[in-house]
């Protein structure tokens, strides 16, 4: 068996359990009482049988912490049940609030950045291909010249040999 296999098999035990666990806690209305599974899934034996009945009304009105508290949970106002929608309606008036400030120590870009980038980069693009542009027509212009220079400085050189050639004569 790989490791990966393995790997596999656990993650199906595990979420196998928190099924068990979702559909339990749905299934008591909510609460979760390890107790309760014990009592429903287990027969009770005799000497818990007739410790039950003989027990006494003040024990019967003692309630345990557990059962306390689960009937204090219940009573809560639903509103704050879902606490990830408080947490996030915190957080997000938090990050509205202080909006700027970690723009700033993050480092963030925002929208209005980026469409000034993009601006920029319009600009500078427009900018190189006129350059471009510009340096082509110096470039043919140049060329010209050069190649002007170049008959001229021929001229003067083919005169230079004549004028040699006649003196040597």
């Amino acid at each position: 068996m790989d490791i990966i296999e393995l790997i596999a098999i656990i993650v199906l035990i595990a979420a196998i359990v928190f099924l068990i666990y979702y559909y339990i806690e749905s299934v008591n209305g909510g609460s979760f009482d390890i107790e309760d599974l014990k009592n429903h899934f287990t027969l009770p034996s005799k000497k818990e049988a007739n410790a039950a009945v003989h027990l006494d009304d003040e024990l019967k009105e003692k309630v345990s912490m557990g059962e306390k508290i689960k009937y204090t949970f219940k009573d809560i106002d639903k509103s704050y049940a879902n606490t990830t929608d408080a947490f996030s309606k915190r957080l997000d008036s938090f990050l509205d609030e202080r909006s700027e400030e970690l723009i700033e120590s993050w480092s963030l870009v925002t929208t209005d950045d980026l469409q000034s980038l993009e601006e920029r980069c319009i600009s500078a693009c427009d900018s190189i291909d006129d350059l471009e542009k510009r340096f082509s027509e110096y470039s043919n212009v140049t060329n010209e010249k050069i190649e002007d220079l170049d008959k001229r400085l021929k001229a003067l050189e083919e005169d230079s040999e004549l004028l040699e050639e006649e003196k040597e004569e």
